[in-house]
């Protein structure tokens, strides 16, 4: 493994999306005062990289000739190296298995299981399923089920609202993603609504999930009775994406959006610090 496929690797591996996806769980296991041990987060983001390199590989696999996609072309160019990586995580992930607690065993099997399904359903299949919806909806479950498993109590409106908006912010960072790759998804045959629907209704349903999380989050107050401290953050979080959203042609020659749109699931740490 040389120094280009490393710095590829950091590029293309969706390592944020994972270091993300703890962050989050992190602010969820805040939110319902349960307490996670390290071990659990260990799983998360090994499990969350698995998914994302496998998902990567078969894209690469069902892509005729050479991809168009920068990240799509990384994963054919090193598809043996990033199949090492793969099986390396999954051996990984597989060990941290023995030092997770029975419930977060049980549920994050079943998380586990419904995104290597919907893989398996993706590479296979003819028909494609809303990849945006599912894939913000297996990501809100996967943040949240070790938090909702150790918790001390029934989940509360207020906790259901929460991970509502998270939900809407992880879907309308996938829109923005696919949205502005169009282009290269129609050039290598990856179908989607995305790629099927006229711009002026991508745009139009972007702009109601934004309406609707501002909602939610501002709904967050009549459940909990007062202002949270999350509230500014899910809204600075949506904040971000809405910029990026508006300037997105700034970005027609670079990747720098991915690194945007993911990086804001990052910004929790300063709620955690």
């Amino acid at each position: 493994m040389g120094r280009s496929f490393i710095i590829g690797l950091l590029k293309h591996g969706s390592l944020e999306v994972a270091l993300g996806a703890v962050v989050m769980s992190m602010v969820v296991a805040s939110t319902c005062d349960a307490y996670v041990p390290a071990s659990v987060y260990i799983s998360l983001f090994l499990a969350v990289w698995f998914i994302y390199i496998l998902d990567r590989l078969f894209d690469a696999r069902k892509i005729p000739t050479s991809a168009s996609n920068p990240r799509h072309h990384f994963y054919q160019e090193h598809f043996s190296q990033l199949l090492t990586v793969l099986v390396m995580v999954g051996c990984a992930g597989l060990g941290s298995l023995i030092y997770l607690p029975a419930p977060v065993l049980l549920y994050g099997v079943l998380v586990m299981g419904s995104c290597l399904l919907y893989l398996l359903w993706v590479f296979l299949s003819t028909r494609s399923l809303p990849k945006e919806v599912v894939v913000a909806a297996l990501y809100t479950a996967g943040i949240s089920l070790a938090p909702r498993a150790l918790a001390n109590s029934g989940a509360q409106p207020v906790d259901l609202l929460i991970l509502m908006v998270i939900f809407l912010i992880a879907f309308i960072n996938l829109i923005l993603f696919s949205r502005q790759e169009r282009q290269y998804d129609m050039a290598d045959s990856q179908e989607s609504f995305i790629t099927r629907w006229e711009p002026k209704k991508i745009r139009l349903l972007l702009q109601a999930a934004f309406t609707v999380a501002v909602i939610g989050i501002a709904g967050l107050s009549w459940f909990s009775g007062g202002v949270l401290p999350l509230q500014g953050l899910l809204m600075l979080m949506l904040g971000v994406l809405w910029i990026l959203y508006q300037r997105m042609s700034d970005f027609e020659t670079s990747f720098t959006y991915r690194l945007i749109g993911d990086g804001i699931f990052l910004m929790p740490i300063l709620l955690l610090i």
